[in-house]
């Protein structure tokens, strides 16, 4: 798989909410950044761990819009958009529905996605979420950072 076929397979499984096939693109040693909290999870149970607590209050799907590769990397363009079905932040969003837009730039080796670095637009997705704060606690060793 080329970088943009796994950026595309890694999307699908997202939007079908289907974890252990996300953490299947995802290399051993993988890291993954979202510049909004800029804490590195390291390795696949830090990144099953986070979009577990994403699934589990956020019906979200991502839309590529466009995508861009160059060897290894890609960069693709995506529109997020939603529904709250649980607690976000500490606050019920069921409901309430979400369009924001996003962006991942990813490096990968042997059909594996190893850096991935998600870039959130936090402040309309707060807003759109119930106006929680969107620079959450990300400190190391934060056991439950929703």
């Amino acid at each position: 798989m080329n970088s943009k076929e796994i950026v595309r397979a890694f999307v699908d499984a997202h939007n079908a909410h289907d974890i252990e096939k996300m953490m299947s693109y995802l290399a051993p040693d993988s890291v993954m950044i979202d510049v909004a909290a800029p804490i590195p999870l390291n390795g696949k149970d830090d990144v099953r761990k986070l979009f577990g607590m994403i699934f589990s209050a956020l019906d979200v799907h991502f839309e590529i819009t466009g995508m861009i590769s160059e060897g290894s990397k890609a960069f693709a363009a995506l529109r997020t958009t939603g529904e709250g079905t649980g607690t976000w932040a500490g606050r019920d969003v069921r409901g309430l529905r979400f369009d924001v837009f996003e962006s991942m730039f990813v490096d990968t080796r042997d059909d594996r996605m190893t850096t991935v670095m998600f870039y959130s637009d936090t402040a309309s997705l707060s807003r759109q979420l119930g106006n929680y704060d969107p620079a959450i606690d990300m400190t190391a060793g934060v056991a439950d950072i929703m």
